[in-house]
């Protein structure tokens, strides 16, 4: 007698893990979104919105993978979920490459936005972007994906951009950096992985900008031009042992 009530009663006890439901809904499940490619305003973008809801009957954490297909490479694109917008370089909430753990939990019937955010820079053209989300208990397993194709029309403009090949070097660096080639920029502004300015750098030719105080990481550096905005962005990698 004693064995069978032991026996119903781990038979019940595990009767919730067994009938929970894991059950995410993207709305919408598509996103088409069309805007311009304007050299003159390399801030204009297009966002593709869409919110992930957890209709399951437990709370879920969840991953979420950025993934680009068939866009222009001058094309600049962030996420933004819950809990933040991300800079361009983060292609998911958990990425240990870049020192980032930020997941989203949903409790049941919660919801995230999961924005997707185009800049053209000037460049026409069409992409994709594919979110697919994952349990971080199991990242290997897909549980939902949505597509979001974007569409950018040339727009005509009179400025013309210096859009000589640009690179920092040294990179890696433990302290100073400098600019490699020719640009109509006006300020060097570094960002750390998540959008947050760190240093900002009035532009000159032959200057090192001193970042040697900063702590070692990724980071992301942005030349920006007084009349057209941004113009491009480099990644900059701070190493406490000299390249």
């Amino acid at each position: 007698m004693k064995r069978t009530l032991l026996f119903t009663f781990i038979i019940f006890a595990f009767l919730p893990a067994v009938f929970a439901q894991v059950s995410l809904t993207f709305t919408p499940g598509s996103i088409d979104k069309e805007g311009v490619a304007d050299p003159d305003d390399l801030f204009v973008e297009m966002v593709g919105k869409a919110t992930l809801t957890n209709d399951g009957t437990e709370p879920i954490t969840i991953r979420w993978e950025r993934i680009i297909s068939d866009m222009p490479a001058e094309w600049v694109v962030q996420v933004c979920d819950l809990n933040q917008c991300y800079a361009a370089v983060v292609y998911s909430n958990i990425a240990p490459d870049l020192g980032l753990d930020a997941p989203v939990t949903l409790e049941p019937g919660g919801e995230t936005n999961l924005d997707v955010h185009v800049k053209p820079t000037g460049v026409a053209g069409t992409g994709k972007v594919t979110i697919e989300v994952a349990d971080v208990n199991n990242q290997d397993e897909v549980l939902i994906a949505a597509d979001y194709n974007f569409t950018a029309t040339t727009v005509s403009s009179t400025n013309e951009l210096d859009r000589e090949a640009l690179s920092i070097f040294p990179n890696p660096t433990t302290d100073y950096i400098q600019l490699k080639g020719k640009s109509a920029a006006d300020r060097l502004v570094i960002y750390n992985i998540i959008g947050r300015e760190m240093r900002s750098f009035n532009v000159a030719p032959g200057q090192r900008y001193y970042i040697g105080d900063l702590p070692n990481g990724l980071y992301l550096a942005s030349l920006v031009s007084h009349r057209s905005g941004v113009l491009t962005t480099m990644r900059v990698q701070k190493s406490a042992l000299r390249p």
